[in-house]
């Protein structure tokens, strides 16, 4: 009967959103999103398993979007040559939106607090690709022969 009752009130708080902690202990702890390796200068996310370059170039390099995708493409950085230039999505996860100038997650520590390319390009104009600006957080799109900074991303460890 307990057992019934109990299913039953999984099921109800399941079609409502509710979510039900039964190890409370799980709560207590909660693995890090971002983690930080100085001697590679990286940051992963361990939920996606994306690695993303963090040295000093990402606050040097600005390219045109081609030449940031072309640059990412043949990145040998910390041990690996298979970078490429991120979407708009995955740019977009590194938005810490409880920070401002720049407005990124604590773990990287290269950033300018400007604009950075996204390997997306703009579906309503040819001409144009999406950004994020880590100043405040948000995202935009803008001619591809612009000159952005250049950070990218790795799938795997």
């Amino acid at each position: 009967m307990l057992q019934k009752l109990l299913l039953t009130a999984m099921l109800t708080a399941s079609l409502f959103g509710v979510e039900i902690v039964i190890n409370k202990s799980q709560e207590m702890y909660k693995k890090p999103t971002f983690v930080r390796n100085s001697s590679k200068e990286i940051v992963t996310n361990t939920k996606t398993g994306l690695m993303w370059q963090d040295d000093t170039s990402v606050k040097n390099v600005k390219k045109t979007w081609s030449e940031a995708k072309s640059y990412c493409k043949n990145l040998n950085f910390a041990g690996h040559d298979d970078w490429f230039l991120p979407t708009i999505s995955q740019l977009e996860s590194l938005v810490d939106t409880k920070r401002y100038n720049p407005a990124v997650k604590k773990e990287f520590k290269n950033i300018i607090s400007s604009n950075y390319w996204s390997s997306s390009p703009y579906v309503l104009d040819s001409y144009n690709a999406w950004y994020v600006n880590f100043m405040y957080g948000g995202s935009n799109d803008y001619y591809k022969t612009y000159n952005y900074y250049v950070r990218c991303t790795r799938a795997g460890q």
